[in-house]
């Protein structure tokens, strides 16, 4: 993997220059969950700017948005470090995770309709699809969206703003554990099987799945 202090950022990540603060704010993002940014790095402000061609105002914005959803803290009149887990942390994560998610997936099993069925088969897919073109950041972040929609469609706005902040450590324990891309082939499976479950409201079952899935993460 690179390292971030190298001169010149990877060619791929490309900006767009409409709607400058999202896109800056997008293509940071990606670079943390690439692993360019590591935890407890400090963000090269300037030099994203230049090589960007953006003013550091865009930059700033972008970076409070990072740390709202919680990959990066900011240093009081300093500058901006991306978060690292403490071993400690791992573990409270899951557990809380758990949690979260069976609510979730008990609340759509209650509500889910074929548009909602629909709709996530269509994630799965992309998922997959970016995964085998060695897309790592944009399949762990369909990955994330996967897991934010049953949430979504659950009914539960409160329940899903606290999974959606909680997304961000959870891509952090990936990058921290250098996640292995064969296991995150089971993990697309996993969220097939997800699918069908929910159609035929098998929530008994769903569980010791969704444990092995979350707590192996």
């Amino acid at each position: 993997m690179k390292s971030s202090t190298t001169n010149i950022l990877p060619e791929h990540f490309e900006i767009d220059r409409q709607s400058i603060t999202d896109r800056v704010y997008e293509h940071i993002k990606k670079l943390i969950l690439a692993g360019y940014f590591k935890g407890g790095e400090k963000i090269p402000e300037e030099r994203v700017a230049q090589q960007l061609k953006v003013s550091r105002t865009p930059i700033r914005e972008a970076l409070r948005r990072l740390e709202k959803y919680g990959l990066i803290y900011i240093k009081p009149r300093s500058y901006a470090v991306v978060v690292e887990l403490k071993d400690e942390e791992i573990k409270q994560i899951g557990i809380v995770r758990l949690v979260l998610e069976k609510l979730a997936f008990q609340l759509l099993c209650d509500v889910i309709s074929e548009e909602d069925i629909v709709f996530l088969e269509e994630i799965v897919d992309k998922c997959s699809e970016l995964h085998y073109k060695g897309c790592q950041a944009e399949s762990f972040e369909m990955d994330s969206f996967f897991h934010l929609e049953i949430a979504r469609r659950s009914g539960n706005k409160h329940l899903y703003e606290i999974l959606e902040r909680l997304d961000a450590k959870v891509q952090l324990l990936r990058l921290r554990h250098n996640f292995p891309l064969q296991k995150f082939s089971q993990y697309i499976d996993q969220h097939k099987k997800f699918i069908l479950l929910l159609k035929e409201k098998k929530m008994d079952e769903i569980i010791p799945i969704l444990e092995n899935h979350i707590m192996h993460d």
